[in-house]
């Protein structure tokens, strides 16, 4: 596996899938006026259908993956796949704010993969010009023109979306997913697999019920997403302070408390 960022970028080449697929989702989300998200599985058998199943199976992107992270196995997950109807960043509310302020997209960086990456790739289906995604560790901002696409590391990518979207204009995004398994990994596989399309699921029907709040049930939902959001961001920072507070107890219970006039005479008998 390849040491270092995860972030790759590219462009696919299925120009009439592509703009289909905008063309069917303009028709069939323009009602929302938060984000929306559509699992491509659960989609009725049809042109639409094909459409999407073609794009996320397309060579362009199997094989750049596979230029960044070389000697592996790709498989897609089909079952976490979306269509993503997309809100203004600028203007999102309750938590549509967790899509676009700075985030991971899952708490799982600590649990041992046996180096298998659960990797999500996102297609722009129309011009995103006036959207940018940022990358703030890998320093790198990205904005797409009609079928390009960048992917990340579900787990360990931070990444904020900034801009806005023009009132005449709508964003239509794939979000896609592969397993990118290193040679002697396979045992981790169907973990690996498991616990993020079960975290994807959980997360996404969360936050569509409380995107955007009307009674006081949805706005509670709403704030525990983003507070979980704020902890998911700051974990290394959080674990650090609880070691700290952790060995602090620690050390108040079992050693008896040394007198300021004491710690100053031994700190001088060092110096």
């Amino acid at each position: 596996m390849n040491e270092g960022f995860s972030v790759i970028s590219g462009s696919i080449q299925s120009d009439e899938n592509i703009k289909y697929i905008t063309e069917v989702a303009t028709d069939r989300y323009s009602a929302y006026t938060t984000a929306h998200h559509e699992w491509i599985d659960s989609v009725e058998e049809s042109k639409y259908r094909s459409a999407l199943n073609t794009v996320r199976l397309d060579t362009d992107i199997i094989q750049k993956i596979k230029d960044k992270f070389p000697d592996t196995t790709v498989k897609s997950v089909t079952e976490a796949d979306e269509i993503y109807w997309a809100v203004s960043p600028k203007g999102a509310l309750g938590s549509d704010r967790s899509l676009v302020d700075c985030h991971y997209d899952s708490p799982f960086a600590l649990i041992p993969t046996g180096g298998v990456v659960f990797y999500r790739i996102i297609i722009a289906c129309n011009e995103n010009n006036t959207v940018t995604t940022v990358f703030p560790d890998e320093n790198i901002r990205v904005k797409m023109n009609t079928k390009d696409f960048h992917g990340l590391d579900y787990n360990k990518d931070i990444h904020c979306v900034e801009g806005t979207i023009p009132k005449n204009k709508v964003r239509v995004l794939l979000k896609l997913h592969y397993l990118i398994i290193p040679r002697g990994s396979e045992a981790y596989e169907d973990w690996v697999r498991n616990i993020n399309v079960w975290w994807t699921v959980i997360s996404r029907e969360t936050m569509r019920m409380s995107a955007n709040p009307k009674n006081w049930y949805e706005y509670i939902v709403a704030y525990i997403v983003n507070v979980f959001r704020v902890i998911f961001n700051n974990f290394y920072t959080l674990l650090i302070i609880i070691v700290l507070i952790v060995g602090i107890l620690y050390f108040y219970k079992y050693n008896r408390p040394i007198k300021i006039k004491n710690l100053t005479r031994k700190l001088l008998r060092y110096l």
